[in-house]
Parts: structure tokens; C-alpha cells; sequence
């Protein structure tokens, strides 16, 4: 009996190093943070609707080899090393902390992370208007690259229609139509799949949407900006951006930016303008510029 009461306290132990989550509140949103995953987004809820949920990773992810990841909670090509932490209310830092809320008009996580070579500033900027993800990197060193992805959204599985705009001004709709029914099936679905201005997606059931708006469009690599229909998990959005294969040592990044922001419409038939409406708000959104990282003195 002790041995095994031994072994509870370390579990226990363990679960509570590192192991917290704390949230952001403006306006309407609410969005959940995880220390585990190194300050990450784990759900997105807007107006008591969950937009994005705790099903999967958020954030950026590095991939230096095929099936080589690294961010957030990936660890198969290393593990995302957190160089510091900077959580604000309305101008004050406050201390991150394991249940905690941060309410205000403003509120922000600002970090520097180490992926593989890739030194990181990311920044989470929340306001009643929405949420601005941005982050940009620098290379330490020469570093080897795969894939890359600069925003994932683990979007929730009752979406049901998606509505997006090209960096063409082509329109590109459809529908999520595999069975929800039998996940046992495993069948998925790429869509969208282009270089965008935004992207939306509508749940029908509660005429409620969500949308990720680009105010600079993103050059994408492989599927580019694509929805994985996923239909027992999520429908998640990646942002599988273009880079150099091989970036040499003190090469920076473009800074990449994307505002989230949830909408209503009562129809399928109002959804497209609901989204231009939103598209043209989130055009108005003043966010931070960010600097160059710099890696911390010791």
C-alpha cells in the first residue's frame, strides 16, 4: 500500500509541474491557456459558444524532417523550449497561475520560444474585437525545414459549411459532408486549400460562425491555408506556410498575423455577408508590430 501511495504522490506530483491552464476575457471571448503546452491557445469560446476546442494542439509548428514536429505539445522532432513568459491586464503584468482569469480590455501573452534553431516571439492579443495571433522568428543557427505551420485552429466538429476568399478574390464554399456518426471509419477531407484572404466556417445548428481574417495573405506550401475535415475530432484549419529548405543562420521571418473573430448569421444564405462584415471589422483592428526576438540574458 505505501509503495502504490508513493507512487500516487509522484503522479500527482508530476501533473502539478507544469501541468496548468489559466484564462483571457474580453468582450465576448474567452480563450483557455495552457502552461503544459507552452502558453498555448486550448479553446476558443465566444458568447458561451465553443469555437475552438481542447481536441488538439494550437500555435506554431516546426517540422525540420518528415514527421519530425516540434511545438506545443509535439515533441517527435523535439520539444519546444519555452525561454520566457509574459502574461498582461489592460497594461499590468500579472502572474500566470493555475485556474487564474485575466479579465480587461486588453489582455496579452507574449513569449520567446526555441524551435530546434528557430528562435520565436509570438504574441496573443485579446480584446473585446477579437483575437490577434502574431509571431515572427529568427534563425540562430542554419536550420533544416520540412513544413511549417504558422496557425492551427482545432475548430469544432459541428461546423458545417465553410466560405472563404482567395488571395485571387475567388471564392471558395462548401460543405462538411463526411458522416459524423461512425469515427470508426476514419475518412477525412482537405478543403479550401489556397492561399486566402480569410476563412469561415458556419455551424447551421446554432447560426453561429467563426472566421480567421489575414491582414497580409500568407504564401502557403503544400495545402496552404486548408480545413481538415475531420468529422469525430474537429475541423481544423492549419496555415502550412512557405519557407526556405534550407534557412541559413540570422535569416528572419515575415511576421504572421491572423485575427479570429466569432459572428452570427441566422441563414446559410446570410452567412456570406455576415463574414464580409467581419472581414471588413477586422480591417480596423490596431494590433502590436512586433520586434525582432532577441534571446533573453541570462
Amino acid at each position: 500500500m505505501l509503495k502504490n501511495l508513493l507512487v500516487l504522490l509522484t503522479v500527482i506530483s508530476g501533473m502539478g509541474a507544469g501541468a496548468y491552464e489559466y484564462f483571457l476575457e474580453s468582450g465576448d471571448y474567452r480563450i483557455r491557456i495552457n502552461e503544459k503546452y507552452k502558453h498555448t491557445i486550448r479553446e476558443v469560446v465566444w458568447k458561451k459558444h465553443v469555437l475552438a476546442t481542447q481536441s488538439g494542439y494550437y500555435g506554431a509548428i516546426l517540422c525540420p524532417a518528415s514527421g519530425k514536429y516540434i511545438g506545443a505539445g509535439h515533441k517527435e522532432g523535439g520539444a519546444e523550449k519555452l525561454l520566457s513568459v509574459k502574461v498582461t491586464c489592460d497594461g499590468k503584468e500579472v502572474p500566470p497561475a493555475a485556474k487564474a482569469v485575466f479579465k480587461g480590455s486588453k489582455v496579452t501573452v507574449e513569449k520567446l520560444s526555441m524551435f530546434d534553431k528557430l528562435l520565436f516571439r509570438v504574441l496573443l492579443e485579446l480584446t473585446p474585437e477579437g483575437l490577434v495571433e502574431t509571431k515572427r522568428f529568427v534563425a540562430t543557427a542554419d536550420q533544416k525545414v520540412h513544413l511549417y505551420y504558422a496557425h492551427i485552429y482545432c475548430f469544432g466538429k459541428n461546423f458545417t459549411d465553410y466560405y472563404a476568399l482567395s488571395d485571387k478574390n475567388k471564392v471558395i464554399s462548401g460543405k462538411f459532408e463526411l458522416p459524423r456518426d461512425n469515427p470508426k471509419s476514419r475518412k477525412t477531407a482537405w478543403k479550401v486549400n489556397s492561399n486566402v484572404k480569410y476563412v469561415a466556417k458556419y455551424d447551421a445548428a446554432k447560426k453561429i460562425g467563426v472566421m480567421l481574417w489575414y491582414p497580409e495573405i500568407i504564401k502557403g506550401a503544400s495545402r496552404k491555408a486548408t480545413i481538415w475535415e475531420c468529422p469525430w475530432a474537429y475541423m481544423k484549419f492549419y496555415m502550412m506556410t512557405a519557407l526556405p529548405k534550407n534557412i541559413p543562420s540570422a535569416w528572419e521571418s515575415p511576421t504572421y498575423t491572423v485575427i479570429l473573430r466569432g459572428l452570427e448569421a441566422a441563414t446559410l444564405a446570410d452567412f456570406p455577408a455576415a463574414v464580409q462584415k467581419e472581414a471588413a471589422a477586422a480591417e480596423k483592428i490596431n494590433f502590436t508590430e512586433l520586434t525582432k526576438p532577441v534571446m533573453p540574458e541570462k
